[in-house]
């Protein structure tokens, strides 16, 4: 009954601190995430920062870099030595730091260098791109785009920039870096989890950044989470149940950025399944345990108690013998109240019978001297009588009538006293036949044994 109740209420509580713990572990595999994706942007950011104090890049004559301002077949950059320097700048950046697609700058004039060549294009402005323009807006700051598409390339990237400063204080350009979402992916994969679905990354408006699915790169999070995603979007953290799995979701609170992890169903009911095991295996190792413990401590309370009582209560029953051996020290419940009620009666009853053996004792030494009596008093009567008969046959030969008179008188008062030791004999025999009748009073030479014959007296022995 143990084992069925908790196989079934077992599995619904696991479900639901699965759920719990599952989602506190999720969030908390999240909350890594964010901190190694944090450190990665702070990082990318530290080193914009840093490539934004060169000394080549804060060059104060610009007029001879290269632009694609007007409509050109000329792809190339110009051979301006300050210009391939700044190209060298850029490159080696890029190579010391994989997951930047590309380094590039612009300058006020138009003028634009990158570590690699721009593609098939007739024009391009640098200074109206979301990362010079937001860049400009604030100029003590390395600034992170959102999401856009570039026009040298089909990749969705995030760029990251810091405008230039000038001697005089002013924005004389602005660097930046490219991080595509295809990197920024890579990057997220190379942190594990534990969840072979990986880690999905928004930006703020619910736009996928990074999936382990590539086909919902740059797509709406709502396409996932549908009616679901309001919620998302207005939460900081949580979880929510999307068809047959759970969505596990952290907000980062220095990027703005939101992460998610989807848990299946059957990853979790596998967590379930093993808990319950693992669980089931305890518990019945732990009842056949308790059981074992249980049997030893019963027969060895109750059982093995009983078994001697009963034991005791047969050969009393068997050998009237009252001598058995009774043990009381048992403890205090309700086999020792037992055995020592036991141990009362047989000792009562050992007193009762001792006092009945001496009370039968007494009885044998008192009939044994009516006997005696009885006895004395038959030989009494006759060693009596016969001399009084004598003195009576002499007496009625006395001539004087006065004492002949007198003699006979006190002879036949004599007579009396012997009849009424006659009536007393025959009383006496009377209630020794009684007591031999109804109660087996036997005497022998100098004993008496008394064996109750079960009758009841019908008549008095007066």
């Amino acid at each position: 009954m143990i084992i069925l109740f908790i196989g079934i209420s077992l599995p619904i509580s696991l479900e639901e601190e699965n759920i719990h713990i599952t989602s506190e572990k999720s969030i908390d595999n999240l909350n890594h995430v964010d901190f190694a994706l944090t450190n990665f942007i702070d990082h990318s950011k530290y080193d914009v920062y840093a490539l934004s104090l060169n000394e080549n890049i804060e060059t104060d004559d610009t007029s001879g870099f290269s632009n694609f301002l007007n409509n050109s077949d000329n792809y190339g950059y110009s051979s301006n030595k300050t210009e391939q320097e700044i190209i060298k700048v850029l490159r080696d950046f890029q190579y010391t730091h994989p997951y930047v697609q590309s380094a590039y700058l612009g300058y006020e004039n138009g003028a634009f260098i990158r570590s690699q060549q721009l593609g098939n294009i007739t024009t391009y402005d640098p200074r109206t791109r979301p990362w010079y323009t937001l860049a400009k807006e604030k100029p003590g700051e390395v600034v992170i785009t959102q999401p856009y598409m570039p026009i040298t390339s089909s990749d969705i990237k995030i760029g990251i920039s810091k405008a230039v400063i000038d001697q005089n204080g002013t924005v004389s350009g602005v660097v930046g870096t490219d991080i595509t979402l295809v990197n920024l992916t890579n990057y997220i994969s190379g942190i594990k989890t534990g969840n072979e679905e990986g880690v999905i990354l928004t930006d703020r408006n619910g736009v996928i950044l990074a999936s382990g699915n590539s086909s919902l790169l740059f797509t709406n999070i709502q396409n996932i989470l549908k009616d679901q995603t309001d919620n998302f979007l207005n939460t900081d953290e949580g979880i929510i149940v999307i068809d047959d799995s759970y969505f596990s979701y952290y907000t980062s609170p220095e990027l703005g950025w939101k992460m998610g992890e989807i848990i299946p169903f059957r990853v979790l009911n596998q967590q379930i399944y093993e808990s319950f095991i693992q669980i089931l295996i305890f518990v019945v190792f732990a009842l056949v345990l308790l059981s074992i413990i249980t049997i030893f401590m019963i027969n060895r309370t109750v059982i093995r108690p009983i078994s001697e009582l009963t034991e005791v209560s047969r050969k009393i029953a068997e050998t009237r013998d009252l001598d058995q051996e009774i043990n009381t020290d048992i403890g205090d419940d309700e086999i020792a109240t037992l055995a020592r009620s036991l141990k009362l009666m047989v000792d009562t009853i050992r007193k009762d019978d001792l006092e009945r053996k001496e009370m039968e004792k007494q009885v044998a030494i008192s009939i044994k001297q009516i006997e005696d009596n009885i006895s004395k008093l038959s030989i009494l009567n006759d060693e009596i009588r016969n001399p009084l008969t004598v003195i009576l046959a002499w007496a009625e030969m006395v001539e004087d009538e006065k004492t002949k008179e007198l003699l006979l008188k006190q002879i036949y008062e004599i007579d009396s006293k012997i009849t009424d030791l006659d009536r007393g004999w025959l009383q006496s025999e009377k209630v020794w036949k009684f007591l031999h009748r109804y109660y087996g009073i036997q005497c022998g030479e100098g004993t008496c044994d008394v064996e109750n014959n079960g009758k009841e007296p019908d008549e008095n022995p007066e």
